[in-house]
């Protein structure tokens, strides 16, 4: 038994305290992470892109009527939006606008009791000041319809609209632009390419005849700017009617553009560039100047607010030449712009390529 109890006490059970006594834990390691020399830093998850801003296309009347003005057809423009106003015809957000577009064309046509008459409608409907008749265009007009403030006459019946001409009507219109040019008066057609494509389809090289459209047609294509085909035109009717070509007379720059000095700084805004006047058969060297005076510059504004028409053939340069410096990442606004011209140029995309800025109605 002494055997058995000297094992029992080699087990420790009689150690004072060891019964029931809990054992120490051990204490807890302070742990550092150490990074690995491989270790790469977090890359942030990339911000969702904004949506992209859905434009709403503009109601057919405020479109139809700036395309309409555009080609020198206020009288047209006009009625297009009377008619809608009056009918009730869905204008959508861009009532106020249609209705500033109307009072534009009510100016430039000369016709202050309608001016009037709108303003209080406006005031009564939308609860806001109506325009006010503009001291620019203001003042007796030669002819029922102006254009900016430009005395004109428009063409019917057989120098129609336009669909036809002969030598007679030819003649009469050559003589009143010959006595306008005794007076020193400026001479602007509207749209000299329509009459000329007409003029050109009546006039055969070698048959002596339409005299009058032939002379016609050759100040058609200066008015547009055209000096190629005025110079076959030239030769052909030389030939035609034995007598000495006619020379190419370098018609004065219209008040197209203007360009200021460009800025040197690198990043910097430009200081401006302008449009003004009738842009009417502008070429490409007319905007040459913009591209150039934006070189170094990173934001730029044209100013329109003296801008009273641009035709189609002139929006279209001008559009692809702010469609390429906005591929280049030049910011571009058009400040100033009437309703109408807005409204014409929103119609031909110009929002894609530059910022459109119209004045207050």
């Amino acid at each position: 038994m002494a055997d058995e109890d000297d094992d029992l006490m080699s087990l420790g059970f009689t150690v004072p305290g060891a019964i029931g006594a809990t054992p120490e834990k051990p204490s807890a390691r302070e742990i550092s992470l150490v990074p690995l020399d491989d270790e790469r830093p977090m890359v942030e998850p990339e911000p969702e892109p904004a949506p992209a801003k859905v434009r709403v296309p503009l109601p057919l009347a405020l479109s139809d009527a700036a395309v309409m003005y555009a080609a020198g057809q206020e009288l047209e423009a006009m009625r297009r939006l009377e008619t809608a106003i009056k009918s009730g015809e869905d204008l959508g957000d861009a009532a106020v606008r249609a209705w500033g577009c109307l009072f534009e064309l009510l100016q430039v046509l000369g016709r202050r009791p309608a001016f009037d008459a709108l303003a209080l409608t406006f005031a009564r409907r939308f609860e806001q000041s109506p325009p006010t008749w503009s001291p620019v265009v203001d003042g007796p007009h030669v002819a029922s319809e102006s254009s900016g403030g430009r005395a004109h006459v428009s063409l019917s019946g057989v120098l129609d609209a336009l669909v036809d001409a002969d030598n007679n009507g030819a003649t009469l219109l050559m003589r009143a632009m010959a006595a306008l040019k005794r007076a020193k008066k400026e001479i602007v057609f509207g749209s000299p390419e329509h009459l000329a494509e007409i003029l050109a389809t009546k006039v055969v090289p070698g048959e002596r005849n339409h005299e009058s459209m032939w002379l016609l047609l050759l100040e058609l294509y200066q008015q547009a700017y055209r000096q190629d085909a005025f110079e076959e035109a030239a030769v052909n009717y030389a030939v035609t009617f034995e007598v000495s070509p006619p020379s190419w007379e370098a018609l004065p720059a219209r008040p197209v553009t203007e360009a200021p000095p460009a800025s040197s700084a690198a990043g910097s805004k430009a200081e401006g560039f302008v449009l003004r006047g009738q842009m009417l058969g502008a070429t490409v060297a007319d905007f040459a100047p913009l591209e150039a005076v934006l070189v170094g510059s990173d934001e730029f504004d044209i100013d329109a607010h003296n801008l009273v028409r641009i035709d189609a053939g002139s929006a279209a340069l001008l559009l692809d030449v702010l469609t390429r410096l906005h591929a280049s990442g030049k910011k571009l606004r058009i400040i100033g712009l009437s309703t109408l011209v807005a409204a014409y140029l929103e119609s031909l995309g110009f929002a894609d390529a530059a910022e459109l800025r119209a004045r207050v109605i």
